[in-house]
């Protein structure tokens, strides 16, 4: 859920804005601001909420800024189910200091009223109110881990929320902005972090990345350079989480259970001359650490048994960089990754290398893995991110539904390649997006491409839809988007699937529901279609047998599921319930 709210007045308490406040009691409004109370991916407690306010335009305000420039919006990683927060008008503070025993920011006693200044570091904060909340009246709601009260009306006291501090940047800072390895100082293009039980939260993700990776800006002799800073951490992990389809409990560190597999997280960073920059790594839901008996793979000095992602590969590795519509030399990998049956027993094996998701049309960084298992059943499995493209681009995470045309321009005319690139894809993009008609698009490839994408999945402006779960009630295929049945899996009746977003139409006019990447169910087979009857009718549960003493009368509705089957008796019927088989002959409808 997404609400855009705008000031109207200094009493929409209702309403947030980032407003200046006078040394004096009396707030004032210089300017409206448009901001957004966001409640994606939110988990619903009953007694409990997490608010968290940020600041989403750090990169885009400049020195003399005033600070109604300042966007802030209010995140609800948790909040009770019908709730909802009303927050009072936001001021930006300037940051003093840090507090020698807490570590946390020191803010001024006032206000900023005057003109940001470029260099300086601010933060904002705003008084809000939790409505909703009527089942808790007259009792109390942890709030940021803070007990608050509920009044009669089912609305919380007043909690005060701080953003985390951001420096304004200052543009005659030199240097640019690059992920580092914390223990080596060396830059890295990608990365992986492992987790264990304990690290199954938010929290633990967050602070795993920080304390692997860090943000610097490259420095020249006799230059005032900037500094780097990420910019949100755990609001790029929850985004991540949201979109490998983890769900994030309610519980105050964000918890959840551990993933099936690896997931891609994107970060955003900063310098404070205001050049940005993303940085993409993988997150490992295990750190199992094979013992002697596991196949060996040894890989550029290293040597590997069990589970383990390679954060970066070396320069020596000759199979890197595939030029676009290239091939992937698998037996270059091959070679590279040299295998035994064990640590202790060296004869050689051949490992697999699964290039499946290495896709060679679109620039990118793509998962490729490369296993052995020996005769004991053990394996060891390495996981690296392949470059598709030229070294040193900048990558973007595809944020989708399902997959992502990638088209032709020339001129201001676009062209659908019938090539396409998915939910989670790290893809190689280039310069200033143009605009076509009321859309606009974003270069892939290299900077003289003539192939691009609709920037909305590749600038974080798309927000993938919710899985909802749902129950099949009729035995149903599964589709691509030009109604083609996709391998022979079917869902069967009464078995639960998990959809994204509203019943769409297929480019045939069927209506369906999207489970995947290219991949649909007719929605028919879930939600039914309802149909009158045009005579008395007995429901069925096989062709001679009644299901229950019920006759459905003359001109009721009744909801129908799928296409009808047709039974021994040669009779067609239509499922009508479940999951006790129910049929009524399709002659009376």
């Amino acid at each position: 859920m997404k609400k855009n709210l705008r000031i109207a007045s200094a009493a929409a308490a209702a309403l947030l804005a980032v407003a200046p406040v006078a040394a004096s009691t009396v707030s004032t409004v210089l300017a409206d601001t448009t901001v957004t109370v966001n409640g994606d991916a939110q988990t619903n407690p009953v007694d409990k909420a997490t608010l968290v306010l940020s600041v989403t335009n750090v990169s885009t305000l400049v020195n003399g800024d005033t600070p109604a420039k300042v966007a802030a919006s209010i995140s609800t990683p948790s909040i009770p189910t019908g709730a909802a927060v009303a927050p009072a008008k936001a001021s930006v503070y300037e940051v003093t200091g840090k507090d020698a025993t807490t570590g946390k920011d020191i803010l001024a006693n006032n206000a900023t009223t005057d003109k940001l200044v470029g260099g300086k570091s601010y933060a904002v904060k705003v008084k809000v109110n939790i409505t909703g909340l009527t089942s808790l009246a007259g009792k109390t709601i942890l709030v940021n881990g803070s007990s608050v009260n509920v009044n009669a009306q089912g609305i919380s006291d007043e909690v005060e929320l701080t953003s985390a501090s951001f420096t304004v940047p200052d543009a005659s800072l030199t240097g640019a902005p690059y992920v580092k390895d914390i223990t080596t100082g060396k830059a890295v293009q990608s990365g992986s972090v492992d987790l264990d039980s304990t690290k199954y939260n938010v929290e633990a993700v967050a602070q795993a990345i920080v304390n692997k990776f860090g943000v610097g800006v490259t420095t020249q002799a006799g230059t005032n350079p900037a500094s780097g800073h990420w910019t949100n951490v755990k609001a790029d992990v929850r985004a991540a989480l949201k979109t490998a389809g983890i769900t994030v409990k309610n519980d105050a560190k964000e918890s959840f259970d551990k993933p099936a597999a690896a997931f891609p997280v994107t970060l955003n960073y900063y310098a404070t001359n205001g050049k940005t920059g993303t940085f993409t790594l993988t997150v490992n839901p295990t750190t199992d650490e094979g013992d002697a008996t596991y196949p060996q793979i040894t890989f550029a000095g290293n040597k590997y048994k069990g589970t383990k992602t390679i954060d970066t590969l070396p320069d020596t590795a000759n199979f890197n960089y595939v030029p676009v519509n290239g091939v992937v030399d698998k037996d270059a990998i091959v070679a590279a990754f040299a295998t035994t049956v064990s640590a202790t027993d060296l004869t050689k094996l051949t490992p697999s290398v699964d290039v499946s998701a290495v896709n060679t049309k679109v620039a990118g960084k793509y998962p490729v893995v490369v296993s052995a298992t020996n005769a004991d059943g053990k394996t060891t499995k390495i996981t690296f991110m392949l470059t598709v493209g030229a070294k040193g681009a900048s990558y973007k995470t595809v944020q989708s539904d399902g997959d992502v045309p990638v088209y032709e321009i020339v001129g201001n005319n676009v062209t659908d390649t019938k090539t396409v690139v998915k939910n989670g894809d790290q893809i190689a993009v280039f310069g200033e997006a143009i605009k076509v008609g009321d859309k606009s698009y974003t270069r892939i490839n290299s900077a003289d491409s003539n192939k691009y994408v609709e920037s909305k999945y590749v600038d974080g402006t798309f927000k993938p839809a919710d899985k909802v779960a749902k129950k099949v009630m009729h035995n149903a295929f599964i589709y691509d988007k030009d109604h083609k049945r996709v391998g022979t899996k079917t869902l069967a009746a009464y078995s639960n699937v998990n959809v994204y977003g509203a019943a769409t139409k297929l480019a045939d006019g069927s209506l369906v529901y999207q489970i995947g990447d290219n991949e649909y169910v007719m929605a028919d087979n879930i939600d039914g279609t309802v149909r009158t009857l045009t005579h008395n009718a007995y429901v069925y549960k096989t062709s001679t047998k009644r299901a229950d003493r019920r006759v459905l009368r003359k001109g009721a509705k009744v909801t129908t599921y799928g296409s009808p089957y047709k039974f021994k008796n040669g009779v067609s019927y239509y499922r009508i319930g479940g999951p006790a088989k129910q049929y009524v002959k399709v002659a009376n409808f």
